[in-house]
Protein backbone atom coordinates (compact mmCIF):
# COMPACT_ATOMS: atom_id res chain seq x y z
CA UNK A 1 0.00 0.00 0.00
CA UNK A 2 1.24 3.80 -1.03
CA UNK A 3 2.32 6.00 1.55
CA UNK A 4 -0.83 8.03 0.74
CA UNK A 5 -3.09 5.01 1.58
CA UNK A 6 -1.33 4.08 4.37
CA UNK A 7 -2.06 7.38 5.96
CA UNK A 8 -5.75 6.87 5.32
CA UNK A 9 -5.50 3.55 7.96
CA UNK A 10 -3.52 5.93 10.50
CA UNK A 11 -5.61 8.73 10.68
CA UNK A 12 -8.91 6.39 10.91
CA UNK A 13 -6.81 4.64 13.64
CA UNK A 14 -5.63 7.48 15.49
CA UNK A 15 -9.18 9.08 15.34
CA UNK A 16 -11.04 6.24 16.66
CA UNK A 17 -8.58 6.04 19.67
CA UNK A 18 -9.83 9.40 19.80
CA UNK A 19 -12.64 8.85 20.92
CA UNK A 20 -14.84 9.47 17.16
CA UNK A 21 -17.06 6.48 16.41
CA UNK A 22 -16.44 3.63 13.37
CA UNK A 23 -18.59 5.35 10.74
CA UNK A 24 -17.04 9.22 11.62
CA UNK A 25 -13.06 7.74 12.08
CA UNK A 26 -13.08 6.14 8.71
CA UNK A 27 -14.08 9.14 6.72
CA UNK A 28 -12.22 11.80 8.65
CA UNK A 29 -9.01 9.09 8.15
CA UNK A 30 -10.37 9.42 4.35
CA UNK A 31 -10.81 13.29 4.28
CA UNK A 32 -7.96 14.29 6.21
CA UNK A 33 -4.97 11.56 4.09
CA UNK A 34 -6.68 13.61 1.00
CA UNK A 35 -6.67 17.25 2.62
CA UNK A 36 -10.83 17.71 2.39
CA UNK A 37 -11.47 19.97 4.19
CA UNK A 38 -15.17 19.45 5.04
CA UNK A 39 -16.94 21.14 7.73
CA UNK A 40 -19.75 18.33 7.54
CA UNK A 41 -17.32 15.78 7.92
CA UNK A 42 -17.61 14.52 10.62
CA UNK A 43 -20.97 15.31 12.03
CA UNK A 44 -22.77 13.66 8.11
CA UNK A 45 -21.26 10.39 9.32
CA UNK A 46 -22.24 10.15 13.01
CA UNK A 47 -25.79 8.85 12.68
CA UNK A 48 -24.24 5.91 11.22
CA UNK A 49 -22.51 4.56 14.42
CA UNK A 50 -23.39 0.82 16.38
CA UNK A 51 -25.31 0.07 12.73
CA UNK A 52 -27.26 3.31 12.30
CA UNK A 53 -27.84 4.60 15.52
CA UNK A 54 -26.84 1.47 17.44
CA UNK A 55 -29.55 -0.25 15.89
CA UNK A 56 -27.10 -3.17 14.62
CA UNK A 57 -27.31 -2.85 11.14
CA UNK A 58 -24.93 -2.02 8.71
CA UNK A 59 -21.05 -1.69 10.62
CA UNK A 60 -20.43 1.99 11.02
CA UNK A 61 -17.33 1.53 9.73
CA UNK A 62 -18.20 -0.01 6.34
CA UNK A 63 -20.74 3.06 6.17
CA UNK A 64 -17.82 5.50 6.72
CA UNK A 65 -15.75 3.55 3.90
CA UNK A 66 -18.78 3.71 1.18
CA UNK A 67 -18.96 7.41 2.14
CA UNK A 68 -15.46 7.81 1.55
CA UNK A 69 -15.95 6.16 -1.95
CA UNK A 70 -19.03 8.45 -2.37
CA UNK A 71 -16.56 11.57 -1.74
CA UNK A 72 -14.21 10.20 -4.82
CA UNK A 73 -16.47 8.43 -7.14
CA UNK A 74 -19.50 10.27 -6.47
CA UNK A 75 -21.87 12.09 -8.92
CA UNK A 76 -22.38 15.83 -8.78
CA UNK A 77 -25.34 15.96 -11.29
CA UNK A 78 -27.95 13.54 -12.66
CA UNK A 79 -25.84 13.10 -15.73
CA UNK A 80 -22.40 12.70 -14.25
CA UNK A 81 -20.49 9.41 -15.53
CA UNK A 82 -19.18 8.32 -12.12
CA UNK A 83 -22.37 7.29 -10.80
CA UNK A 84 -21.97 3.63 -12.32
CA UNK A 85 -18.29 3.67 -10.82
CA UNK A 86 -19.19 4.81 -7.24
CA UNK A 87 -21.73 1.78 -7.09
CA UNK A 88 -19.37 -0.57 -8.17
CA UNK A 89 -16.90 0.39 -5.60
CA UNK A 90 -19.58 0.91 -3.04
CA UNK A 91 -20.21 -2.73 -3.90
CA UNK A 92 -16.53 -4.11 -4.07
CA UNK A 93 -16.06 -2.26 -0.51
CA UNK A 94 -19.30 -4.40 1.04
CA UNK A 95 -18.02 -7.65 -0.46
CA UNK A 96 -14.69 -6.97 0.73
CA UNK A 97 -14.78 -6.15 4.29
CA UNK A 98 -18.15 -9.11 4.31
CA UNK A 99 -15.24 -11.38 3.32
CA UNK A 100 -12.74 -10.41 5.71
CA UNK A 101 -15.44 -10.31 8.47
CA UNK A 102 -17.79 -12.62 7.79
CA UNK A 103 -20.63 -10.51 8.70
CA UNK A 104 -21.37 -6.48 7.83
CA UNK A 105 -24.17 -6.37 10.35
CA UNK A 106 -23.25 -3.87 13.36
CA UNK A 107 -24.91 -6.56 15.89
CA UNK A 108 -23.37 -10.00 14.62
CA UNK A 109 -19.85 -8.09 14.34
CA UNK A 110 -20.18 -7.44 18.17
CA UNK A 111 -22.27 -10.26 19.18
CA UNK A 112 -24.15 -7.04 21.54
CA UNK A 113 -27.39 -5.19 20.69
CA UNK A 114 -26.23 -1.40 21.15
CA UNK A 115 -29.96 -0.11 21.32
CA UNK A 116 -30.52 -2.55 24.72
CA UNK A 117 -28.85 -0.93 28.47
CA UNK A 118 -27.27 -4.30 29.48
CA UNK A 119 -25.76 -4.79 25.58
CA UNK A 120 -24.35 -1.18 26.17
CA UNK A 121 -22.65 -2.22 29.44
CA UNK A 122 -21.44 -5.52 28.78
CA UNK A 123 -19.90 -3.95 25.38
CA UNK A 124 -17.76 -1.58 27.37
CA UNK A 125 -17.47 -4.23 30.45
CA UNK A 126 -15.77 -6.49 27.68
CA UNK A 127 -14.15 -3.63 26.12
CA UNK A 128 -15.60 -4.33 22.28
CA UNK A 129 -14.64 -1.19 21.03
CA UNK A 130 -11.29 -1.62 21.50
CA UNK A 131 -10.56 -5.19 21.17
CA UNK A 132 -13.39 -6.12 17.92
CA UNK A 133 -14.46 -2.35 16.63
CA UNK A 134 -11.09 -0.76 16.08
CA UNK A 135 -10.22 -3.83 14.20
CA UNK A 136 -13.72 -3.13 11.88
CA UNK A 137 -12.37 0.66 11.33
CA UNK A 138 -8.48 -0.59 10.24
CA UNK A 139 -10.44 -3.37 8.10
CA UNK A 140 -12.65 -0.58 6.47
CA UNK A 141 -10.27 2.41 6.11
CA UNK A 142 -7.58 -0.01 4.61
CA UNK A 143 -10.23 -1.61 2.31
CA UNK A 144 -11.28 1.80 1.07
CA UNK A 145 -7.47 2.49 0.23
CA UNK A 146 -7.36 -0.08 -1.61
CA UNK A 147 -10.03 1.25 -3.89
CA UNK A 148 -9.70 4.57 -4.36
CA UNK A 149 -5.95 3.10 -5.52
CA UNK A 150 -7.73 0.63 -8.12
CA UNK A 151 -9.36 1.84 -10.20
CA UNK A 152 -9.38 1.09 -13.77
CA UNK A 153 -12.18 1.85 -16.41
CA UNK A 154 -11.33 -1.11 -17.77
CA UNK A 155 -12.34 -3.01 -14.94
CA UNK A 156 -15.75 -1.51 -15.31
CA UNK A 157 -16.51 -2.37 -18.86
CA UNK A 158 -15.62 -5.65 -18.02
CA UNK A 159 -18.78 -5.88 -15.53
CA UNK A 160 -20.98 -4.14 -18.07
CA UNK A 161 -21.15 -0.69 -16.79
Amino acid sequence: MSMEMEKIVERAIVRFKEGYSCSESVLLGYTEAQKINAPIVPRIATGFRGGIGRCGSVCGALVGAIMGIGLKYGRDSLDDPNSSICTVKAAECYKMFEKEFGQTQCRSLINCDLSDADDRKRYEELNLRETNCARYVEGAARILAELIRDYSPSKLKAKNL
